[in-house]
C-alpha cells in the first residue's frame, strides 16, 4: 500500500504566506503532535492540496472510507468561526469564494468523483485576512503567520476533525519535555 493511504486522512490545505489561508497546514502541525491511531493518516497538502489528492484517491486500489479536509472558506461568519461543510457547498456556482490559486470553485467534477468513493467532509475557519504575511528572514518565530481570531480557533478544529474520524480528543500529547520544559530523556 503507498505509504501515504489510510482508512482514514485528515489533510490541511492552505498556504501559510498568506496569514490566515494556513490554517489548514497548521492544524495538521497541532494533529502531528498527537498519538493517533494507526489506520488514519494526517497530510499537509498544501497549496495543490485538493488536485494532488484527487490523483492520490483515484490510484488507491482501497478507497479511503473518510477524508477531513481543513482550509478557509469565506461564509460569511466571524473571524475565527468553524463550520463543517459538505463539497457541494463548495462547488456551488451561485457562491464566489476566494479567488486564490486553490480555489474549489474549479474542482466541482472531481470533488463529486471524489465523493462517490470516500466521505468527504470540510472544515472551514472563516478568516479574517488573507494578505501576504510580514516575515522576516531574521525571525525565531517558525509558527504560523495566523491572525489571533483564527489561531485560536485551531484546538476546535483538532477536536472536529478527530471526532469525525472517530477519535477520542482525550488522546496523549507528544512531547519533547516533561511538564517542568526539560528535555525528555529519549
Amino acid at each position: 500500500m503507498l505509504d501515504w493511504y489510510a482508512k482514514k486522512m485528515i489533510v490541511g490545505i492552505g498556504n501559510p504566506l498568506y496569514t490566515d489561508d494556513g490554517f489548514g497546514p497548521a492544524v495538521v502541525e497541532a494533529l502531528k503532535k498527537l498519538s493517533l491511531p494507526d489506520d488514519l493518516k494526517v497530510i499537509d497538502a498544501g497549496l495543490a492540496g485538493p488536485h494532488f489528492l484527487f490523483t492520490l484517491v483515484a490510484q488507491a486500489a482501497t478507497p479511503v472510507e473518510t477524508m477531513v479536509m481543513i482550509d478557509i472558506i469565506d461564509f460569511g461568519g466571524t473571524p475565527g468561526q468553524l463550520t463543517k461543510v459538505t463539497p457541494d457547498f463548495l462547488t456551488e456556482e451561485t457562491k464566489v469564494r476566494y479567488l486564490d490559486p486553490h480555489s474549489w470553485g474549479g474542482l466541482k467534477e472531481p470533488l463529486e468523483e471524489l465523493s462517490k468513493r470516500t466521505e468527504v467532509i470540510i472544515i472551514g475557519c472563516q478568516p479574517e485576512s488573507i494578505g501576504m504575511s510580514e516575515i522576516s528572514n531574521e525571525s525565531d518565530d517558525i509558527d504560523f503567520w495566523l491572525t489571533e481570531n483564527v489561531k485560536t480557533a485551531i484546538p476546535k478544529a483538532v477536536q472536529m476533525a478527530l471526532a469525525e474520524v472517530g477519535v477520542d480528543y482525550g488522546t496523549t500529547i507528544i512531547s519533547e519535555g516533561n511538564l517542568h520544559g526539560e528535555a525528555g530523556n529519549a
